[in-house]
């Protein structure tokens, strides 16, 4: 059977010549489909190279973005870690000037108690003992623990009567005296301060007012009990600026120096009783907090 041909001419000039050449259908079909399947090939791999190239570059900005976004949080980690050694460093330095603190004040109570004689009750003693500074300072210790202990101290400090109650001079000491107005020796219950009138007064260690009024003796007064054992009271007042039942501070005004009651002149009476027992308040005049001069 004669196989069917596409006959092609070419023609090469203007007088005519020509060249002829036959392709057979069979061949021209099976070129024309390799032809058609590279293209369609080739459409579709551009197609996926491109769409490719598209993802990888979303994929970039992502990545990009979430680079810069790190980058960011990082700064800012780095920035936070800077503040929070800062502040570690801060809260250190303010522990270790609380523990010397605290330790000064625990032995200023400490020889107080023991050159006037007083002992603070506790739960229960017992075990060795270590400066609480050595003890406040010792990383292996649970600072919780010794809340209890600590607390306990704080209060036997903050209810302790320390310093001065008022500006002024001692112009009559604890003990045997010759009374100014009757001339009679007597035993003093406490000492005299003296200043000028309204000298303001202040309480000398945290406490309750149990007492704001008037006696023969004493004239305007003031009574606070300071919550264990101690109990502080000052005389001869010209003006009571607190009431019976307050709550007091060390250092707040109670009153102002006067001459009210059995006086001869402007000056503060002050008494200390530990337990029901009046002691000598010299020493506890001579505790400083601030270490200022009156």
């Amino acid at each position: 059977m004669k196989e069917d041909k596409i006959q092609f001419i070419v023609i090469k000039d203007e007088v005519g010549s020509y060249s002829r050449f036959s392709i057979s259908k069979k061949l021209l079909i099976t070129l024309s489909s390799l032809f058609l399947g590279s293209f369609v090939a080739l459409t579709v791999f551009a197609g996926i190279s491109i769409k490719e190239h598209f993802e990888r570059k979303e994929e970039k900005r992502e990545l990009t973005q979430r680079l810069k976004k790190l980058e960011g949080e990082i700064s800012r980690l780095s920035s936070q870690n800077e503040r929070l050694k800062k502040e570690v460093a801060k809260l250190e330095r303010e522990r270790e000037e609380t523990v010397r603190e605290l330790a000064k004040r625990v032995e200023m109570i400490n020889s107080l108690m023991k050159k006037v004689g007083i002992k603070f009750e506790s739960a229960g003693e017992g075990g060795t003992a270590v400066p609480i500074d050595k003890v406040l300072n010792n990383p292996s210790i649970d600072l919780k623990e010794l809340i209890p202990g600590v607390d306990l101290i704080i209060k036997n400090f903050k209810t302790t009567p320390i310093g001065y109650p008022t500006a002024g001079r001692i112009t009559s000491g604890f003990g045997l005296r010759r009374n100014p107005i009757t001339g009679s020796v007597e035993f003093h219950l406490g000492v005299d301060i003296a200043n000028r009138w309204r000298t303001p007064i202040r309480a000398a260690a945290e406490g309750k007012v149990v007492k704001a009024g008037y006696c023969r003796l004493l004239g305007k007064y003031v009574e606070i009990d300071h919550g264990n054992g101690f109990k502080t009271f000052y005389g001869h007042m010209a003006k009571i600026v607190v009431h019976k039942g307050q709550r007091v501070g060390r250092g707040m005004i109670i009153g102002l120096m006067g001459s009210t009651g059995r006086s001869t002149g402007p000056h503060l009476h002050y008494s200390i009783k530990y337990k029901g027992k009046i002691i000598n308040p010299e020493p506890f005049l001579e505790v400083s907090l601030d270490r200022k001069k009156r």
